[in-house]
């Protein structure tokens, strides 16, 4: 693996991500309509058409495809549904097709909102249930990327860490609301396996170099709430920790029906890797230090 083009160059993962590949590999950042540029990075605009798309592939060598687009606004997908279905389910299909008739790695990032939360750590195996038009585009994107290239790998996961300007991470929003003295209200009853990007990055990476295919689960051993969460942060970075609100996901009927348990278990990506996952708290306190 020497040459990777982030599809979705622009996204708030792609962002975070290339920062940790970039001393190592040749990054180029497929863009669309947001035009952006790194140090140590390629930028280029991308096409959605096949052919244009092959095109750029070989020209310019790459090796492995890691796609980080998509409509990820819960609220956006329900008013725009064809768009959703556009971006989350049709258009990884396509990149998919290309990469196999290229012989190219493909990485397809998905969510962890593929359930109805009526359990907890959902594996690999478990049945999905989407409860938004969010979810449900992303299932179907799972199910149109393995149809168009078997070989495809796809991770679900929920990751935080420090973005660019331009897009806050939950972290950010958390951190920077704490940093001036806000209040912030956080779910108390929503709870999740969040995991840092350099670690999703190690992970991937192993899996990739390993050759591994189908659905993986990438996310922390442990189940928290994002209201626990928050107050981690406040504690790790010495803030007021009252600045955190406690609220309840099942009061705000204002909201898109999102599930209360989005916990990933991540059993089979650490057997498949043999890589010892950080625990939330270590990783918060990286996060800090690479503030």
């Amino acid at each position: 693996m020497k040459n990777i083009l982030f599809y979705g160059g622009a996204s708030l993962l792609s962002f975070m991500w290339v920062n940790e590949l970039k001393s190592r590999y040749k990054i180029y950042l497929g863009l669309n309509k947001k035009w952006v540029e790194g140090t140590g990075t390629n930028s280029l605009r991308i096409s959605n058409n096949s052919k244009r798309l092959k095109e750029i592939l070989i020209s310019r060598k790459i090796d492995t495809i890691i796609n980080c687009s998509g409509l990820t606004s819960v609220e956006e997908c329900e008013k725009n549904e064809i768009m959703a279905y556009e971006l989350n389910t049709i258009l990884p299909s396509q990149i998919a097709r290309v990469s196999n008739q290229l012989n190219i790695s493909f990485v397809h990032i998905s969510t962890d909102h593929l359930f109805d939360g009526g359990k907890f750590l959902y594996e690999e195996s478990h049945v999905t249930n989407p409860l938004n038009i969010y979810a449900s585009t992303k299932e179907k994107g799972e199910v149109s990327v393995l149809n168009a290239n078997p070989k495809s790998l796809i991770i679900r996961t929920n990751f935080f860490g420090n973005g660019p300007d331009y897009k806050n991470s939950f972290s950010d929003t958390i951190i920077k609301s704490l940093e001036d003295g806000r209040r912030i209200k956080l779910f108390s009853d929503v709870y999740y396996t969040p995991i840092i990007i350099n670690e999703l990055s190690k992970v991937v990476l192993k899996l990739i170099e390993g050759h591994s295919s189908g659905i993986f689960n990438v996310s922390s051993n442990e189940r928290i709430s994002k209201y626990d969460f928050g107050i981690m942060i406040a504690k790790n970075f010495k803030f007021a920790k009252n600045l955190i609100i406690r609220d309840k996901l099942v009061k705000r009927k204002d909201l898109v029906k999102r599930p209360l348990d989005m916990s990933l278990s991540n059993k089979k990506v650490v057997k498949t890797t043999g890589i010892k996952i950080m625990p939330i708290e270590k990783q918060i306190s990286y996060l800090k230090i690479n503030r």
